[in-house]
């Protein structure tokens, strides 16, 4: 990689060509629909609560148009759409959808903007250096053509930042993700407290409280909905002509920047220029008796220098899959293995298997995974079946926790994917690719793997598997690898903490 790569990041993409992004996606029906809300949930976490948040605005844009396509035309036709569960996990996404749409009226324009200006400076570049074509330099290099394909790592006029290397920087990933988590709680324990007052104060005064009337009802009828789609799409598939801003129209505002005490880039602290020399008389044998000025002369101005725009931290992606799609780091805390082969242990020793739940949050384009959560669920010798998936949902929601994987026992196999593993981590990775399969097979050696499908040929090819029986043959190779460092994209931790919540029912 060249120092172009670094410091200035990829090309960033306009707007649509991140809406056209934002649609390559596979959708498949006969993945379960919890899975699918999952999905979209997570989706919405990233947007709302992290890139947004870091100033990540051409991620940030992805995903929201993703998580727009996802709800508004990909879960109304799912076939489990109309059964009491799949309506409840639906409520809560279908009343997201105006305020998505607001914000991504709002970083349209600012997508193209910054677009337009990485054209004015790299044509300059070009002049300045004499017809040397910088752009196709960098481009030259692998690091280049895959971040071209990376909206993260684009370059953000507004929001630059600092690009580094997960594996290089594993601690100064997870001390600035400890400090991240850490202001997030103490601001949502702030929200909370507000929150609680200004129910108070109304009920003092005798009101009641009432929900957001913007936000649609809680189930919507499917002519209701239809509409919805219709105007949703008509905002979504305007014209670039039609959101071009006018020359006299003021900047759209966006959300608030990161956090200061966050930024890397900060510049050392301005001193100021030292004091003029004093001026020395000249070397005569006679003094001079020349008048004194009335009014002494003024002190020079002290140089101001213009301060360096603070820059925000983006790790580069730790892997790529087989068809060149950058997958970001996951930083696994070491000790967590453990603690869930505990939790497992009567299971494992009356051969039942068992499942947890790997979830965490975003952090500079790094994932980390913070919390075990024990779903509830239906175990046997070879399955584990999570239940109650709206209580899973309402957990991570009420915790700001998206899930990044999965994990669980094989109390009488060795450490593998089955077939059942691979169809469930399809309904992970396919609006995931970083999700992570972690099986533990405490009875043999090796005794626990990290996983993910290889994408060709593994997830499609499980994608477009019609086969209904609980264990199957699937007559490709190479359809999952191992996803642990150095071979994948999973660094585990030492240092990096982790909190147990078990959801079942009298735990």
């Amino acid at each position: 990689m060249n120092k172009t790569d670094a410091s200035m990041g990829s090309k960033p993409m306009s707007a649509k060509q991140l809406t056209e992004r934002a649609r390559e996606f596979e959708w498949n029906p006969r993945i379960g629909f919890k899975y699918w809300a999952r999905a979209a949930e997570t989706i919405h976490h990233e947007q709302g609560q992290v890139y947004l948040r870091e100033g990540n605005y051409p991620q940030a844009y992805l995903v929201l148009f993703r998580y727009s396509i996802l709800v508004l035309e990909c879960l109304a036709k799912h076939p489990e759409a109309k059964e009491p569960e799949a309506r409840k996990a639906t409520r809560p996404l279908q009343k997201r959808i105006p305020k998505v749409i607001e914000i991504l009226e709002t970083l349209r324009p600012e997508l193209d903007d910054a677009y337009d200006r990485w054209v004015k400076i790299t044509t300059a570049r070009k002049d300045a250096a004499k017809n040397k074509d910088l752009t196709s330099l960098a481009s030259s290099s692998p690091y280049a053509r895959h971040a071209a394909n990376d909206p993260a790592l684009s370059w953000n006029y507004g929001s630059p930042a600092d690009i580094l290397d997960a594996q290089d920087h594993q601690d100064l990933a997870v001390d600035l993700a400890r400090e991240e988590m850490r202001r997030r709680r103490r601001a949502a324990s702030v929200l909370e407290d507000e929150e609680y007052q200004r129910r108070v104060s109304k009920q003092r005064d005798g009101r009641q409280y009432e929900s957001d009337r913007r936000a649609p009802p809680p189930y919507m009828d499917d002519d209701e909905l239809r509409r919805q789609m219709e105007a949703t799409r008509r905002h979504l598939d305007r014209s670039d002509d039609h959101l071009q801003r006018e020359v006299d129209r003021p900047p759209a505002r966006l959300p608030p920047r990161p956090d200061d005490d966050l930024d890397l880039g900060r510049g050392s602290p301005i001193l100021p220029p030292p004091r003029p020399s004093k001026e020395l008389l000249p070397s005569s044998t006679l003094p001079d008796y020349s008048p004194l000025p009335e009014q002494a002369p003024a002190i020079p101005p002290k140089a101001i220098a213009e301060p360096e725009k603070q820059k925000r931290v983006t790790f580069r992606p730790a892997a790529y899959l087989e068809n060149g799609d950058p997958i970001r780091p996951v930083f696994l805390p070491s000790t967590l293995r453990q603690k869930f082969l505990a939790i497992a242990s009567d299971n494992t020793r009356r051969g039942l298997e068992m499942c947890g739940m790997l979830c965490g949050t975003t952090v500079n384009n790094a994932l980390f995974i913070s919390h075990l959560v024990i779903p509830e669920q239906k175990c046997t010798s070879d399955t584990c079946e999570t239940e109650n998936e709206s209580g899973m949902l309402d957990y991570c929601i009420t915790n700001d926790l998206i899930v990044i994987g999965w994990i669980h026992t094989h109390p009488t196999q060795t450490c593998f994917m089955s077939s059942r593993d691979l169809h469930t981590q399809a309904g992970y990775q396919v609006m995931m690719p970083e999700s992570v399969a972690i099986v533990c097979a405490p009875q043999y050696e090796p005794s626990w793997g990290i996983f993910r499908l290889t994408n060709p040929p593994g997830l499609p090819h499980i994608l477009s598997c019609q086969r209904t029986e609980t264990f199957h043959h699937h007559g490709v190779d190479n359809l999952y690898v191992e996803a642990g460092h150095p071979q994948g994209h999973v660094y585990e931790s030492r240092t990096l903490e982790f909190e147990v919540c078990d959801l079942r029912p009298g735990h």
